[in-house]
C-alpha cells in the first residue's frame, strides 16, 4: 500500500494544502515554516492515530480555527481508499475510511506500518528507560505476536502486587502476595527471554546498518540489554519476590523484574550517552529506526517510513548512504531544506516536491 496524496485543512501554519507522493523516495524542500514537518504529522496523525512529535493535538489546529482535517490517499494494486481524520479543539475525533466511521487507526496501522525519525526522538537515547523497553516491546511484539497479552497480564499482576505494598493491611508474610508473585515469575520470565531473543536476532541487522551508514567498522556500536532478572528460574525468581517484599513495601513498589530492564547503546564499553557527540547520537537513533524498518520491509506489507530534518546533521558520505539505504525499501519521504544535500542523480531518481510559506 503507498500515499498517494495529503489533503489537510487547518492543519498549523497551513489552512490548506495538498502534496502528491512518489512511490520511493519523496523529498520534500522548503524554508522553515513552509510546512514540512505538517504533512509528515498528517500522515502520521491519520495512519497511526497518534502525534509525530509529543504534545496535545489541539496545538495542531491553526489559531483562530476550531478544527482541523486529513484525508490521505492510499492505493494497493488496482485499489484505492481515503483515509481521513478530523479533530475539533474541544476534542471530539473522528477516523474514516472513504467516509466510514471507524472506531481507531488499526485498519491503517495494520495495511501500513509507519516509522518515523524526527530530531525530538534522540530521547530514545538519551531519555529514561521507559522509551528504550517500548522500542524493544514493539520489536518483540512483531516477532510473537502473543508478546503483547504475555506484557499485559505482567503489567496487571506487577498493578496488584504494588497496590499490596503500599496497603495497610498487607504486612510481607501476607497469603496475598503468592498469588501475583506466580504470575509475576512466570511472565517475567517471558518476557524478558524474548525481549533478549529479539535484540540478539535484531543486533546484526543494526550492526550492519550503521556500518553502512557511518563507515564506522562493524561491531564498533553495541545493544546491551540489562535486566535485574537474569540467571533467575520461576521458582528462584518467585523466592525472591518473596524475600524483597519488605525492601519493597519501603520503596512502595516492586524492584525486581523486566520492568525495570534497559537498552543500552555502548562504544568501547561506554554509553553514548557519555561518550557521543549530537551528530553520532543521531547517527545510533537513525540506525535504530532503519534496522527496524528494513526488517518490516521484508514482510508482505512494505512500511512507510518518515524522516524529518535528518540530513543537516549528516556529512555528505551518510547523506548518500542514507539515501542508498532508504532506496532498498519501501516508500519513504525526507525533509529538508537544502536540495544540496543531494546529488543530481539521486533527486532525478525520486520525487522532489517544492513548498513556500503561506
Amino acid at each position: 500500500m503507498l500515499v498517494r496524496r495529503v489533503r489537510m485543512t487547518n492543519l498549523r501554519s497551513r489552512r490548506t494544502l495538498e502534496v502528491e507522493m512518489g512511490a520511493g523516495l519523496t523529498v520534500l524542500v522548503g524554508p522553515n515554516g513552509a510546512g514540512k514537518t505538517t504533512v509528515l504529522e498528517a500522515i502520521a496523525l491519520v495512519l497511526r492515530g497518534g502525534l509525530l512529535r509529543p504534545g496535545p493535538i489541539r496545538d495542531l489546529i491553526t489559531r483562530s480555527q476550531d478544527y482541523l482535517r486529513v484525508e490521505v490517499d492510499l492505493e494497493e494494486g488496482d485499489s484505492a481508499v481515503t483515509a481521513g481524520a478530523a479533530y475539533s479543539r474541544d476534542g471530539e475525533r473522528r477516523l474514516t475510511a472513504d467516509g466510514a466511521s471507524l472506531e481507531d487507526s488499526a485498519r491503517w496501522q495494520e495495511a501500513l506500518p509507519v516509522r518515523t525519525f524526527v530530531p525530538d526522538d534522540l530521547r530514545l537515547i538519551k531519555g529514561n528507560p521507559r522509551r528504550r523497553r517500548e522500542f524493544l516491546d514493539a520489536l518483540a511484539e512483531r516477532c510473537a505476536p502473543e508478546y503483547r497479552q504475555t506484557l499485559h497480564r505482567y503489567e496487571e499482576a506487577l498493578a496488584q502486587r504494588n497496590a499490596l505494598l503500599r496497603g495497610a493491611r498487607a504486612w510481607p508474610d501476607s497469603p496475598r502476595f503468592a498469588p501475583w508473585e506466580s504470575i509475576l515469575a512466570q511472565t517475567g520470565l517471558a518476557i524478558s527471554g524474548r525481549r533478549a531473543s529479539t535484540l540478539a536476532s535484531f543486533t546484526a541487522s543494526f550492526q550492519r546498518i550503521h556500518c553502512e551508514l557511518t563507515g564506522d567498522p562493524p561491531g564498533s556500536l553495541r545493544l546491551v540489554y540489562r535486566t535485574n532478572v537474569a540467571g533467575l528460574d520461576e521458582q528462584e525468581y518467585r523466592i525472591r519476590l518473596a524475600e524483597s517484599r519488605e525492601a519493597d513495601r519501603q520503596r512502595t513498589y516492586t524492584h525486581l523484574g523486566p520492568h525495570r530492564d534497559d537498552l543500552r547503546l555502548s562504544r568501547s564499553g561506554i554509553d553514548v550517552r557519555d561518550c557521543a557527540s549530537q551528530g553520532e547520537q543521531r547517527a545510533a537513533l537513525l540506525t535504530l529506526v532503519l534496522a527496524e524498518w528494513e526488517g518490516l520491509c521484508g514482510g508482505v506489507r512494505k512500511p512507510l517510513l518518515l524522516l524529518d530534518d535528518v540530513m543537516s546533521e549528516l556529512d555528505g558520505a551518510r547523506r548518500s548512504a542514507l539515501v542508498a539505504l532508504v532506496r532498498r525499501g519501501g516508500q519513504a519521504v525526507i525533509t529538508t531544506t537544502d536540495l544540496r544535500y543531494f546529488t543530481p542523480q539521486e533527486l532525478s531518481d525520486c520525487t522532489v516536491v517544492e513548498l513556500e510559506v503561506e
